[in-house]
């Protein structure tokens, strides 16, 4: 694969057929912010345009796939500034997840890592997971006093039902890769070791199909799914926004980042 020169918040890779995106702030965890968001959707506009692209992957660099929203940007918010903060966030995250639900292109998740939050929003907006032995996914809103945003609260209980969704979203239950399979969360999962092998594996394997219907399919397949989510995502950001300025979820974030109000 040949790699763009610049750092950046998403590092875009290329080889034949493919565009990888690579979270790429592995010492925040690959945490989504702002920039994250508007370099991810701009490569992935970019992918579409290219007519010799069919599969777009997402994974992330280092032991997080991504880790959620940026809470330690949310953190440095005083209360009363976070839900503007905060909705500015989940709207460009759900830029993110509505043109990824619309792509022509078949979307890989290669969860290398940890998917919370937003993470698992991107999961479940892909079209094919493979995830590590090492991975776990989970919802981790309600620890921040949050609802979900990405998509969660409408992707979820339609992949899992509702029972196992609530459970998910309100109980905090972390699941492993294997359980990732079981739940129907993920395609494969696959040793740490030869995670990076196996992704290329899987890309190849779609790139030897029949790649001229990957576009037309995907668009069947998802236009139940596609029927209100964009009305969705807009309720989902106002909920998360108007709950960022909640007074105990404003201790429970600070909590989180380990800062102290007088």
């Amino acid at each position: 694969m040949t790699t763009s020169d610049t750092p950046s918040a998403v590092r875009i890779e290329h080889r034949s057929g493919v565009v990888r995106l690579v979270l790429n702030r592995p010492a925040d965890g690959n945490a989504f912010t702002l920039d994250m968001a508007r370099e991810a959707l701009a490569a992935l506009r970019d992918a579409e345009s290219d007519p010799d692209v069919h599969v777009l992957t997402l994974t992330g660099e280092g032991r997080f796939f991504c880790a959620g929203g940026d809470v330690t940007s949310m953190a440095s918010y005083e209360p009363a500034d976070r839900p503007a903060f905060l909705r500015d966030l989940a709207d460009a995250a759900h830029d993110v997840a509505l043109a990824m639900m619309r792509s022509r292109l078949l979307i890989i998740a290669g969860v290398n890592g940890t998917a919370a939050g937003a993470g698992f929003g991107l999961v479940l907006n892909s079209d094919w997971v493979l995830a590590s032995d090492q991975s776990s996914m989970l919802t981790a809103y309600s620890k921040m006093g949050l609802s979900p945003d990405t998509g969660v609260a409408y992707l979820l209980p339609r992949t899992v039902g509702h029972q196992r969704a609530t459970d998910l979203a309100l109980n905090g239950r972390v699941l492993s890769g294997a359980d990732a399979v079981d739940w129907g969360l993920a395609n494969e999962v696959t040793a740490a070791a030869s995670f990076a092998e196996q992704l290329t594996e899987v890309e190849d394997r779609f790139l030897s199909g029949a790649t001229q219907t990957y576009g037309s399919t995907k668009k069947l397949l998802r236009a139940a799914t596609l029927d209100g989510y964009e009305e969705h995502l807009r309720n989902e950001s106002a909920s998360i926004a108007k709950l960022s300025g909640h007074p105990e979820t404003v201790q429970r974030v600070d909590r989180f980042v380990g800062k102290k109000r007088s």
